[in-house]
């Protein structure tokens, strides 16, 4: 019996690969916030100034963000999101639902996603093609 991997690699598998560090999202969570500079990013998140490179640096090469001077020539860069990088809102909108039902922790301040025109917290559902609701009952979880 070999131990090697199936030839076909889980979605989540891959997406782990990408962003399944301890850092990336929440480096994701700053830029879409606004945070977009090296410095600003590593206070506002403690983060070591080596760590912050490679992390950075692999969210560029994935095309999750890309850089650019703050201003012509300038060596200070401004991080940015790409659609890519906006794609990931949901699964962001997704996790802080689910941290915030499943937590254990009374006493941590949770983010929220609040809809600008009716300041109410949005959610992600789960819709099939036709944005019709699907209940977790009817899913069917394949490789």
């Amino acid at each position: 019996m070999s131990d090697s991997k199936p030839a076909v690699q889980c979605g989540i598998e891959e997406a782990l690969s990408v962003i399944g560090d301890r850092w990336s999202l929440l480096i994701v969570r700053d830029v879409l916030r606004g945070v977009n500079r090296f410095d600003s990013l590593q206070d506002s998140l403690q983060i070591s100034r080596n760590i912050l490179t490679q992390r950075l640096s692999n969210l560029e090469e994935t095309g999750i963000l890309v850089k650019a001077p703050i201003k012509p020539g300038a060596r200070r860069m401004l991080y940015s999101a790409t659609p890519k990088c906006l794609a990931l809102v949901p699964v962001l909108v997704s996790l802080i639902d689910w941290s915030t039902h499943w937590s254990e922790k009374t006493n941590v301040r949770w983010s929220r996603v609040i809809d600008k025109k009716t300041g109410e917290a949005v959610k992600v559902d789960l819709v099939n093609k036709e944005g019709e609701p699907v209940s977790l009952l009817d899913l069917d979880l394949k490789y």
